[in-house]
């Protein structure tokens, strides 16, 4: 490789370099991708909470009210522990098909699943941290 190609080779680097935490920040504020992953520069800016719950909620097929799902199968916690993993992370673009599916096998009686994750995050404008949750609602297939 030429001396030439070589400096080009490095100018693009350096293009992508300055300008990957842009797609980040992007990626950070339209999906809620943590700013701890996929190299953003807004881990020096946020604080980093491990802390992710999750309740699960499903309607029985034949009506009523919603179920409190509170005693899951260890499958389903497995299934469960993986998706608040990839949760943790990824937020609102977390897979959750592989979850909610696990569920469903779990209670084929329901025909709808609601999930609720909360996890703690720093409201900018006031500095206080507080719970935020945010809620999937899944029909069955």
């Amino acid at each position: 490789m030429s001396l030439a190609a070589k400096g080009r080779v490095v100018q693009a680097m350096l293009v992508v370099a300055l300008l990957w935490p842009l797609a980040q920040m992007a990626l950070a504020l339209r999906w809620d991708v943590s700013s701890w992953k996929l190299a953003g520069w807004g881990m020096y800016a946020t604080p980093r909470f491990s802390l992710v719950g999750m309740e699960v909620y499903g309607r029985p097929a034949g009506g009523g009210g919603e179920v409190h799902l509170v005693a899951p199968s260890p499958a389903l916690g497995a299934e469960a522990a993986a998706f608040l993993e990839s949760y943790r992370w990824l937020r609102r673009l977390a897979p959750r098909r592989r979850f909610v599916q696990a569920v469903f096998a779990e209670h084929p009686d329901w025909d709808r699943v609601r999930i609720v994750v909360s996890r703690p995050a720093m409201d900018a404008r006031t500095g206080m941290v507080e719970m935020v949750h945010a809620e999937y609602a899944h029909p069955r297939d």
